[in-house]
């Protein structure tokens, strides 16, 4: 398969949808700021994370901060555990390191936030262990070690070298960098979540519609595909993927591409669980 089939696409030039005036003002005079890329280096941006538009709700409904902390700090260093460390980025930016990410990388989801900053460990947690150690001993007990064996090496298979594993890349890298931080025409940052609108949304729970997801993470997946239908004037112009394959394909095999492919923040952003009733309003 080729490496263009992950390619992401842009805006259609012959759209003239009246609504696409949010993407279409008038030239700004400010000059947008370049965005600096260093060679063997991570893309920098110094903004607030981009998606403005999510319900402050969430925050106390949901007790899972690591998932809840990546959209209020997505791409900050030390919040966001989506994010690839800088160790990573070293030992695995390669050829043969990112073929070794995309094969063991539902690892690396598991493993790295506990790498990244630990969540108190509560009594919820204690009886969610206990039930799936229950729920497995069954398993074994009216079946056999080979159930077990069979749900352990699915789920592996589901975060490896698999046509649907193909969102966790596909989500945030940034396969095209910009030459600028904001786009130059309206003055408004350069997207750096990607859809994809394929059929395997149907086996993943929508999860390809990703700028969806974040802009509104509080509506479920079963409802993303009319936010899209609603709201698509705001969606139609942005860059998507049209292939996970192509996407695991080009990210292993262009040199160009890899684990130093994100924007990364400094600061910015903060770490959701425990906060206050005045944190949540601000």
């Amino acid at each position: 398969m080729p490496a263009s089939t992950s390619t992401i696409t842009t805006s259609r030039p012959d759209s003239k949808d009246e609504a696409t005036k949010r993407l279409r003002t008038p030239p700004v005079k400010e000059t947008a700021p370049p965005l600096e890329v260093k060679e063997n280096d991570f893309f920098w941006t110094y903004t607030e994370e981009p998606h403005r538009t999510r319900r402050q709700a969430i925050i106390k409904a949901h007790p899972e901060p690591y998932h809840l902390t990546h959209h209020k700090s997505l791409g900050v260093d030390g919040l966001d555990t989506d994010l690839p460390t800088a160790l990573e980025a070293v030992f695995f930016d390669s050829l043969a390191g990112k073929a070794f990410f995309c094969t063991f990388q539902i690892l690396f989801y598991a493993l790295r936030p506990m790498f990244i900053y630990k969540v108190p460990f509560t009594e919820i947690h204690f009886i969610n262990i206990a039930i799936q150690v229950l729920f497995d001993l069954f398993l074994v007990k009216t079946c056999s070690m080979h159930s077990l064996y069979y749900l352990i090496l699915s789920s592996f298979l589901a975060g490896s070298l698999h046509p649907c594993a193909g969102h966790f890349i596909a989500e945030h890298y940034v396969f095209d960098p910009p030459e600028t931080a904001k786009d130059p025409l309206t003055n408004t940052l350069i997207p750096e979540t990607y859809s994809y609108y394929g059929s395997l949304n149907f086996f993943t729970y929508n999860v390809g519609l990703h700028n969806e997801h974040h802009d509104f993470p509080a509506v479920p997946w079963t409802r993303l595909r009319k936010l899209n239908a609603i709201a698509h004037e705001f969606y139609d112009d942005l860059p998507r993927h049209e292939s996970w394959i192509g996407v695991i394909w080009r990210f292993i095999l262009d040199d160009k591409v890899g684990m130093r492919c994100r924007v990364k923040r400094k600061e910015g952003g903060r770490k959701v669980g425990g906060w206050t009733e005045a944190e949540v309003q601000s």
